[in-house]
């Protein structure tokens, strides 16, 4: 009975921190992200539309 008890005491407990500290690991890693500023300007291609729209790649070389 003392095992059973321990299970429904336990059990939320872990699932709680685990939570938690989820949510304190995401709030974290967020916390310097500008979420408010304008997105960048898309850069201009030349006559042909880019085939790979992956960030950052389609961008001229410097």
């Amino acid at each position: 009975m003392t095992a059973m008890i321990m299970l429904w005491v336990l059990v939320p407990v872990a699932l709680f921190l685990t939570l938690a500290l989820y949510v304190l690991a995401l709030g974290h890693r967020t916390k310097n992200v500008d979420l408010r500023s304008e997105p960048p300007a898309p850069v201009e291609t030349g006559p042909w539309p880019a085939l790979v729209t992956v960030r950052g790649l389609n961008r001229p070389r410097t």
